[in-house]
Formats: structure tokens, sequence, C-alpha cells
């Protein structure tokens, strides 16, 4: 339990941030993102990396709070889009975002997942794309 800076309440930290005022209270890194079972063996596995995605998208999912309404309940949902250029002629698409919904409004807010999970997400997608040109 720590004092948190920003509301001075009493916390236990949940996901880097306090849970009464959200504030971050730590740099976050990769490791914020794992669940306990993760272990470095699996750090390579397609399993461990699918848990990182998922834990991405649940850790905003737990800490989401509408800008507009205030309500806590979205709907994440992940989606590919194509570049300029050459990439928007052979349909490429290796923009990748992460789209918040509110439930209650239907606000919307945009989140780089490169960020949030450290590396380049979908790269097995645009893989797929670049050979069958979907």
């Amino acid at each position: 339990m720590i004092e948190c800076p920003w509301c001075h309440r009493t916390v236990e930290i949940q996901q880097g941030k306090c849970p009464e005022c959200r504030q971050p209270l730590y740099e976050v890194s990769d490791r914020d993102f794992l669940s306990s079972e993760w272990t470095e063996d699996e750090a390579g596995d397609e399993t461990a990396e699918a848990k990182c995605e998922t834990n991405v998208e649940a850790m905003i999912e737990n800490s989401f709070r509408c800008a507009k309404c205030r309500s806590e309940a979205c709907i994440v949902k992940e989606v590919a889009m194509t570049g300029t250029g050459l990439s928007k002629l052979l349909d490429i698409q290796h923009h990748h975002y992460l789209f918040v919904s509110c439930a209650h409004c239907g606000s919307v807010e945009i989140y780089d997942p490169e960020v949030l999970r450290g590396q380049k997400p979908g790269e097995l997608g645009t893989m797929l794309d670049i050979l069958f040109g979907r």
C-alpha cells in the first residue's frame, strides 16, 4: 500500500495506476502486462504472445473511464489499416490500432498497440497480406 501523490489516498497499485484517480504511479513496462503464470521460457511462444495481447486489452477494459460521460464500460477492437503509396495500392494493412468505444455514449479513443505492447503487432497478418494480396 502506498499513498497516491495525485489523490493522497492510501491505495494498492493496480496495473501501474492508482485505482481511485487512475493516474500513473510508476513507469509501466512489458512486465506489467504479463500474467503471473508467464515464465521467461515462454517468451517466444505464440500462446504467451496472445496472453500479452489479451492482457493489454484487459488492462484497457479495467482502467477505462469515458472522458465525456465517465462510464467505465467499454468495447475494445483492433483495427488494421493501409498506409499511403505502395502499401495502399497493394492493400497491405500494416498500421494497427486499438479502438476503445464507450459502451454508454459511443465516444471512441484510439490507442497505438506498438506503444502499449512494446512490439509491432500483426506481423503475421501483414506477411499474409503481402503474399496473398488480401
